[in-house]
């Protein structure tokens, strides 16, 4: 019997209960093309090849390869990718004819690098449906002024409306983690692109900001904008990075955007 491996952060999920929950969330309709991030020993993908024609998978243990494989008895289309989520490109699988869905029960310790590579994919994502741990999760769903809002919160909502869809408990997965998880829902807004000017200077002032959270916005980037700018955009020159909005931060870029082109 193949045990989970701690050094990739597998954590199978179990859980009949929630599986069947997931499935009634996603809505898996037969046209779809489905793409699984960590297929594991495959108990969501049994239960999304009997409604799909199309899924890949991706899967890094070859451990758990040879049980995957056998799932194209099921589905002969079925594809496992052997090989980390993060070397993949959804483009050159999909060869631009049309875009995934993607779900997965993600390694806790690359969440935050499969969301990165996520944003990179975004032009070729119909939707997404990860699990994560409860504490990152909230993370990518916050609101200004909270402590767990950040850089890569701001980064996710640019790109993607999201809704958290509910919480899973430790017994569902095993091993069971020390902590709770959450599913969510993400869905690329047709408007942004990852690569765009747009994209890339929200990408350099997000860092520049919250590289240093605790200090005053006007202090952080006085190499780029000055307390005056800021207050003509409608924002407190006195703010922390945490308390501005998506707006907000839109309203700088496009503003540093025309400063460069001016």
């Amino acid at each position: 019997m193949l045990k989970p491996k701690k050094s990739l952060g597998q954590n199978f999920l179990i859980d009949q209960i929630v599986l069947n929950r997931i499935l009634e969330a996603v809505n898996p309709k037969k046209e779809d093309k489905f793409f699984e991030i960590g297929s594991g020993k495959g108990a969501l993908t049994k239960k999304l090849i009997l409604k799909v024609e199309s899924i890949e998978s991706v899967e890094i243990d070859k451990d758990l390869i040879p049980g995957l494989k056998k799932l194209k008895l099921i589905s002969p289309e079925f594809k496992v990718h052997e090989d980390s989520i993060l070397n993949l490109e959804l483009n050159k699988l999909s060869q631009g004819k049309f875009k995934f869905r993607v779900i997965g029960n993600l390694p806790y310790n690359l969440s935050s690098r499969i969301m990165l590579w996520s944003f990179k994919n975004s032009a070729n994502i119909l939707d997404l449906h990860y699990m994560f741990q409860k504490e990152f999760g909230k993370r990518l769903v916050s609101s200004p002024g909270n402590k767990s809002y950040g850089r890569l919160t701001v980064l996710t909502q640019y790109l993607f409306d999201s809704i958290d869809l509910f919480e899973v408990h430790p017994d569902s997965f095993n091993p069971k983690p020390t902590v709770e998880s959450i599913f969510i829902k993400f869905k690329p807004k047709l408007e942004r692109d990852f690569h765009s000017k747009e994209a890339l200077k929200l990408q350099e002032l997000t860092q520049l900001m919250f590289s240093k959270r605790r200090k005053m916005i006007s202090t952080s980037c006085k190499s780029l904008i000055s307390p005056n700018d800021f207050t003509n955009l409608g924002i407190n020159p006195k703010d922390r990075p945490e308390s501005l909005s998506i707006k907000d931060f839109i309203k700088i870029t496009k503003y540093l955007l025309n400063k460069k082109n001016g």
